[in-house]
């Protein structure tokens, strides 16, 4: 299908954003032919430093195109969305890029980790792909991997590791840019109960470093250990009632 983008509705009013992310009157159209398919509408939604979100829905409830519009892998058809006080939404392809290289760590359900290389190789490409040096990235590589539980895993490659493990490196490839925000798409969705526990603790304590996570996921039990939860359906985003409770 073919985005649609509304000009008219690019900007919105109001006052500047203050948190960390700022999502205004936010839809995201897709057409085909004369098939119309509005993914989100009219979505508000404000994300401090530090918060631990979890965005929870069903399947084909606007939560994947959602978290294209946060991640800038995708860009809204109207409204705004602004990151650490940037306005993202009217950005180029190659601005975008840089805002996903340096602004945001991505944790994936199917890892996408590069079979071929070992952890510590893993890790290292954002770091590459940024131009640091072999040194550089080394230090930072290994620093992370320590961070996530597995410095005595650098040399593994991806299938001489659990699948828990290799959630745990793609965490660390998130963290070795030491972004802004971690996005985490169904981070569980691979993964056995015991492994889903490590993740999930690991997240936990990431975020109370002050990281700070939004966590894409259909599950509750995985949403509830999110300090604060979200649903979408329809595309349409309702904050979860009341406090959730562990």
């Amino acid at each position: 299908m073919t985005e649609v983008i509304d000009p008219v509705r690019r900007d919105t009013d109001g006052p500047a954003p203050r948190g960390l992310i700022s999502l205004r009157q936010v839809s995201k159209t897709y057409a085909s032919g004369a098939l119309r398919v509005q993914a989100l509408r009219d979505v508000d939604l404000e994300v401090e430093r530090g918060d631990y979100l979890a965005v929870m829905g069903p399947s084909g409830s606007g939560k994947s195109t959602l978290m294209h519009i946060l991640g800038c892998l995708d860009v809204v058809s109207s409204g705004s969305y602004h990151l650490a006080g940037t306005d993202v939404s009217a950005m180029s392809e190659r601005q975008l890029a840089e805002v996903r290289n340096n602004e945001i760590g991505f944790v994936f359900q199917q890892f996408n980790l590069l079979p071929s290389l070992s952890a510590l190789r893993n890790v290292e490409l954002p770091l590459i792909y940024a131009g640091l040096g072999r040194a550089e990235r080394r230090r930072r590589a290994l620093r992370a991997l320590d961070r996530v539980g597995l410095a005595d895993r650098v040399d593994h490659r991806p299938g001489e590791l659990s699948g828990g493990q290799q959630q745990r490196v793609s965490v660390a490839r998130a963290l070795v840019t030491d972004p802004t925000l971690i996005l985490a798409d169904e981070p569980t969705g691979n993964l056995d109960s015991h492994s889903t526990e490590d993740v999930l603790a690991l997240f936990a304590e990431l975020h109370a470093a002050d990281r700070t996570i939004v966590l894409i996921t259909h599950e509750r039990e995985v949403a509830d250990h999110a300090s604060r939860v979200v649903t979408i359906r329809d595309g349409e985003l309702t904050e979860a009632p009341g406090p959730v409770s562990r």
